[in-house]
């Protein structure tokens, strides 16, 4: 029996990204205070990754969607389960058991699908049914959870709003707590403040005509089809006119996770590059995932990182993690307005934010931390910034919540009733004498003392 499971839907080893990285971490915060245990993909292969996987203070296990009996029988026993992107929907039956429901939801995947698919299914119909599939798979942890894990204000703002929507905030639940702090926690992504090493091959080895001496650009994590990489390499390009010696690394243009497809944008980046004669002189894409602990080597020959998107509804509430990357080895950062960190690294001085888009501005922006001397400037406030992010710290309210569970201080939450949701989402249907009669109906009531009034609607159900 566990006192916490954490179910990664993610790849969970060597090569992993935000979704594995963050289920990793937490499961490693949670273990200090708790019996936890890492259920991952089967794809991730714990068995093999040795390296990675012996001494960890929890316990890993792989589950297979073809076989659920492993994650049935542990899942089942344990008081505390944190689950994360599809699981729920690949499991059902984790609605059944009677154990406590987390539902990370940092990544809102029904705003980044619309992009992936917008790219990858050319018809509309098709993608507005891959649409409502994604929503129906959202609206079920948010019928479902007991409490729910976000990364910054925005987020909270976003999914409060779907919560109402479902009626999962309602009299009796304001009564016992007016603030939602126990139904909804801001846990943002974190950085491990120890330096993991260089393994991993290294920069020098694998891109040789990259120059120790050059001003070394780094684009962290993959090239999403919500970013925009092209406006960055166009700006690049300007740059150079006045420093010949900018040099890009683009960390990956794959995933590890092997069930998601390629990045359409990434291959556009590639293209724009080539175009410009760029790529492998001035602008390098590295082709394989960088091994967890191994990325530092690359951040660590850096100089500035970079996070350079359009502006559309997913980049307000998203959470770019590869910036806390570009803090944890105190890189400048050039990103562009409209999201979380920019706002951040523009309050903090934390770097440059750029507007959506404008290459010139970009551009200056580049040369601009290309100084030695701006740059040291902002590593300083950086090193001061980073502290907040540690995991240690930004999971502290998970790890009082689950306190609270397991001490019997806070019980599971009553889920929203077929019956609310039928009431909610029925369309009722009149005819003109029955809706003249509503209408009127309606009228009294708002004259009526609101107990009286309230009476009588329940009493005629109307």
């Amino acid at each position: 029996m566990y006192d916490i499971l954490v179910i990664s839907d993610d790849v969970v080893g060597k090569k992993m990204a935000g979704p594995g990285i963050r289920a990793w971490e937490l499961s490693r915060c949670l273990s200090r205070h708790f019996k936890t245990a890492l259920a991952v993909p089967d794809y991730s292969s714990p068995a093999g990754e040795i390296s990675v996987f012996e001494k960890v203070p929890f316990d890993v296990f792989p589950y297979s969607v073809k076989d659920p009996r492993v994650l049935r029988d542990r899942g089942e026993t344990s008081k505390i389960v944190l689950i994360q992107g599809f699981v729920l929907s690949k499991f059902p039956f984790i609605k059944e058991w009677p154990a406590h429901l987390i539902c990370d939801v940092y990544v809102p995947f029904p705003l980044e699908n619309l992009f992936i698919h917008k790219w990858k299914i050319p018809n509309l119909k098709d993608r507005e049914f891959v649409h409502l599939k994604d929503l129906r798979v959202f609206n079920d942890q948010m019928i479902h959870g007991d409490h729910f894990l976000c990364a910054n204000v925005r987020q909270r703002d976003l999914f409060v709003g779907s919560l109402l929507s479902l009626n999962r905030i309602d009299p009796r639940y304001l009564d016992r707590s007016p603030v939602l702090d126990n139904l909804i926690s801001i846990v943002p992504f974190g950085i491990d403040p120890e330096d993991e090493g260089k393994a991993g091959g290294g920069l020098e080895t694998i891109f040789p005509r990259i120059k120790r001496e050059s001003l070394l650009l780094i684009w962290g994590g993959v090239v999403s089809n919500w970013f925009d990489p092209v406006t960055l390499i166009r700006s690049l390009n300007k740059a150079l006119e006045r420093n010949p010696a900018i040099q890009l690394l683009f960390l990956s243009t794959t995933h590890p996770n092997p069930m998601l497809p390629e990045f359409d944008m990434a291959k556009e980046a590639v293209r724009v590059s080539d175009e410009l004669g760029l790529t492998d002189e001035h602008v390098f894409f590295n082709r394989e995932w960088v091994d967890y602990y191994g990325r530092g080597s690359y951040f660590s020959a850096a100089d500035i990182g970079v996070s350079i998107h359009k502006v559309h509804f997913e980049t307000y509430y998203s959470f770019r993690t590869r910036i806390l990357d570009y803090f944890k080895y105190d890189l400048p950062v050039i990103c562009t307005k409209g999201d979380y960190f920019s706002e951040l690294v523009e309050e903090r001085g934390l770097g440059i934010s750029v507007d959506p888009e404008d290459e010139d501005e970009l551009a200056a922006a580049i040369l601009d931390l290309g100084d030695e001397g701006n740059r040291d400037r902002v590593r300083q406030k950086i090193r001061e910034e980073k502290k907040r992010f540690h995991w240690e710290e930004v999971s502290q309210p998970l790890v009082r919540y689950c306190r609270g569970v397991l001490a019997g201080e806070i019980g599971k939450k009553s889920s929203t009733s077929g019956k609310a949701l039928a009431f909610l989402f029925s369309r009722q249907k009149t005819s003109g004498p029955a809706h003249s009669i509503r209408r009127a109906f309606w009228t009294l009531s708002q004259k009526l003392p609101m107990k009286l009034s309230v009476k009588i609607k329940r009493l005629f159900r109307f």
